[in-house]
């Protein structure tokens, strides 16, 4: 059996934000300022995190933190 883990997996509420598949949205938490995306910005932002999450030994949680650390 072949599992591909595609977008869909990193989907969820975390610590630092909130990325949803369905609705094609992220949002960052962050005291400072805020960060919200949706539609195609959003989706771009997606598949570099998945491609983060891929490529490396990090969680899901992990490699969202990254794609922050890197943008932010």
């Amino acid at each position: 059996m072949d599992i591909t883990l595609n977008e869909s997996w990193i989907s969820g509420k975390y610590s630092c934000g909130v990325i949803n598949t369905s609705l094609g949205t992220v949002e960052v938490f962050d005291q400072e300022e805020g960060f919200f995306a949706q539609d195609e910005h959003a989706w771009e932002i997606i598949s570099e995190i998945h491609q983060i999450w891929i490529s490396g030994e990090l969680t899901t949680e992990q490699a969202f933190q990254q794609w922050i650390s890197s943008n932010f």
